[in-house]
């Protein structure tokens, strides 16, 4: 994976987080453990994000565990 730019998204009604790599383009995902999901890309199987479902049931901890490569571009939106 290149430096490309992280979208980070979060539904407090869906209690879901999505974590997007790069710009959007058409993926897939599969479950790697409970209520977490990789996204791969259709034609080169690269990394495109992630999604976490019923983050707030999951550990408090949860995102010590993030890991992500600088430089990134992030925009944080309200």
């Amino acid at each position: 994976m290149k430096n490309e730019k992280i979208e980070l998204n979060y539904d407090p009604e869906t209690d879901l987080l999505e974590i997007f790599i790069g710009n959007p383009i058409p993926s897939y995902y599969n479950e790697i453990d409970d209520d977490l999901f990789e996204g791969r890309d259709k034609k080169t199987k690269e990394l495109t994000g992630y999604k976490i479902f019923n983050l707030s049931k999951r550990k408090q901890g949860w995102m010590k565990s993030v890991k992500i490569s600088l430089p990134a571009n992030v925009s944080i939106k309200s």
